[in-house]
């Protein structure tokens, strides 16, 4: 057993407290080995105990909280704290509370019992996280009642509640796949599950229920609608899951299904010790061949710097110029840029707007596409189609394709605020805006919509991903569910940050300044300019210096 995983254990006994009545400070949360080996089994993070013989309500009560920590074998332990008619009924999967301070237990006369519970954040029964407003709390009912002698709870909330390290140990993020409209791109909704024998069937599920609100308009499934699990998990064997579906999904066609395949396959291999999936209908084998080539979308890590008026490529730490960047850049007078992963493109942003033209090709003119002031950095997607906005509200976001046809998109009841920022995620089905002005900036995420030709043709509803209170200053994508962002301190330095989309946040360090940051996937690709043109890497675990007079940097795109 590792000494995290008792450390934890012991915190979790520890913070686990109340006012009138208290959860114990000591006792009997047990940590349990650490399951290395086949995915059939549960993962042990802990082993809580059952009741004793003769324990009170408060004992009882006590108890079964604590035994939340303990998801293996359907959450055995807590069940024992059940009467015998409500073990069956209880539902533990169809929420997760991760509670802020001490819950606070009241006892009434008549067998019941409350607690009143900070919630910092919650999962609902389809992995969903959501975190909660500062001061938010849930109040909690059970009833109690004597069974062969013993105190049993005979109704109780369908839900768990952790603390924080605990919630940390037991449950996972997950990407949920779907296609975007094109189905050429695989799509990843976030979700968080226990690490448990019955993963499998939960993501499963989750990705037949459909995707999440935000990004339902913008996705689509290979799945027919109204394709269900025939068997009521998925079981795994040898590193290959097997999905039973019911009859629907014989309704796709044979490309659906190598598409369908794809889709489960993406998402089932994440677990460990899946390597394969086998997919049947009402137990009948299914021959469906791979496709191996349709594998989630990884964002270009190709660095490019605007140093000494040209662009130039940074390997290594080398800096290489670009051929015919240095013309391009003079005849705009370009203070930032895009280039396309595959570098036939780019765009500058220059005092009389933002330009487009192909890079590499000598004599080749600057074309203006967009005019407006209060021009932003501009961005490309993956399919080379230029987005270009500005600070003003109200105004479009103008999308020009490599053939010239444009698209103006409206940010729905974002119009309304300054824009300061924004990023394209490596698919281009999602993107990422930073909006507000003084101590009110906000970081939101929203779906792309795009038509079968995959031209974009609105914007979804956002959600909030960074909020005033830790006021952002600067956001990229760095893998497919997260963001970097700068935010402000309160000493006024500038810190660096990854939040998921949907999920948690992780600071890695501080600048004394900072405008731009820009990220890849690892801590090892990470970079911040500030306003002297002073270039920063973030390199085990401290950021260091290693270029000067840098008006922008970024990834191709």
């Amino acid at each position: 057993m590792s000494k995290f995983l008792k450390l934890v254990a012991a915190t979790a006994t520890l913070l686990m407290l109340a006012g009138c009545a208290q959860l114990p400070r000591s006792g009997e949360i047990k940590a349990g080995p650490e399951i290395k080996g086949d995915i059939a089994n549960d993962y042990l993070y802990y082993s809580p105990s059952g009741p004793a013989s003769g324990e009170s309500q408060q004992d009882i009560l006590n108890g079964f909280i604590n035994a939340g920590t303990g998801p293996q074998n359907d959450y055995e332990a807590a069940r024992e704290y059940l009467t015998q008619d409500f073990k069956t009924k209880w539902n533990p999967n169809n929420e997760v509370l991760i509670q802020q301070g001490n819950p606070v237990i009241t006892f009434n006369a008549n067998k019941q019992a409350s607690v009143n519970v900070q919630v910092q954040a919650s999962v609902d029964a389809d992995g969903h996280y959501k975190v909660m407003a500062t001061g938010a709390s849930r109040y909690l009912q059970f009833k109690m009642e004597r069974e062969n002698g013993q105190w049993r709870i005979s109704s109780a909330p369908d839900l768990t509640i952790l603390i924080r390290p605990v919630f940390d140990v037991i449950f996972r993020s997950y990407s949920i796949y779907f296609f975007d409209s094109q189905k050429t791109h695989l799509i990843p909704d976030l979700r968080w599950f226990p690490s448990r024998a019955s993963t499998a069937t939960r993501m499963v599920n989750a990705m037949l229920k459909g995707p999440s609100e935000w990004l339902a308009g913008a996705v689509t499934s290979a799945i027919p609608a109204g394709t269900a699990l025939a068997l009521t998990s998925v079981t795994v064997a040898e590193g290959v899951a097997s999905v039973d579906l019911t009859a629907k999904a014989l309704t796709a066609k044979p490309a659906a299904r190598r598409l369908m395949k794809a889709q489960i396959r993406a998402t089932l291999t994440q677990l460990p010790n899946v390597y394969a999936v086998s997919i049947s209908v009402e137990r009948g084998p299914q021959e469906i061949a791979d496709l191996p080539g349709l594998v989630p979308t990884i964002a270009s890590a190709d660095a490019i710097v605007l140093q000494g008026g040209e662009l130039q490529s940074v390997v290594d730490g080398v800096f290489t110029p670009i051929s015919g960047s240095e013309e391009l850049v003079s005849r705009t007078g370009a203070t930032d840029f895009a280039v396309t992963a595959s570098r036939d493109w780019v765009a500058l942003k220059g005092p009389r707007g933002s330009y487009r033209s192909h890079i590499g090709i000598f004599g080749v003119a600057p074309t203006l596409i967009d005019a407006r002031p209060g021009q932003l950095a501009p961005m490309f997607d993956s399919q080379a189609n230029l987005w270009t906005m500005t600070r003003v509200p109200g105004d479009g976001v103008l999308v020009t394709t490599p053939g010239g046809i444009r698209r103006s998109l409206k940010l729905g009841w974002l119009d309304s605020i300054p824009r300061r920022q924004f990023a394209l995620s490596a698919e281009g089905t999602r993107i990422a805006i930073l909006v507000g002005a003084g101590n009110s900036i906000q970081a939101y995420v929203a779906s792309v919509i795009r038509d079968a030709s995959g031209i974009p043709i609105a914007i979804g509803n956002p959600i909030e991903v960074v909020g005033a209170a830790e006021a952002p200053r600067s956001i990229s994508w760095s893998d497919e569910n997260t963001v970097a962002v700068l935010h402000l301190l309160s000493d006024n330095s500038v810190g660096a940050s990854f939040y998921t989309i949907g999920g948690t946040a992780r600071d890695i360090g501080a600048l004394e300044s900072a405008r731009t940051l820009e990220a890849r996937t690892s801590d090892s690709s990470v970079y911040a300019v500030d306003a002297q043109g002073n270039l920063y890497a973030y390199r085990n675990t401290s950021w260091s210096n290693v270029a000067s007079d840098v008006r922008a940097f970024h990834f191709a795109n």
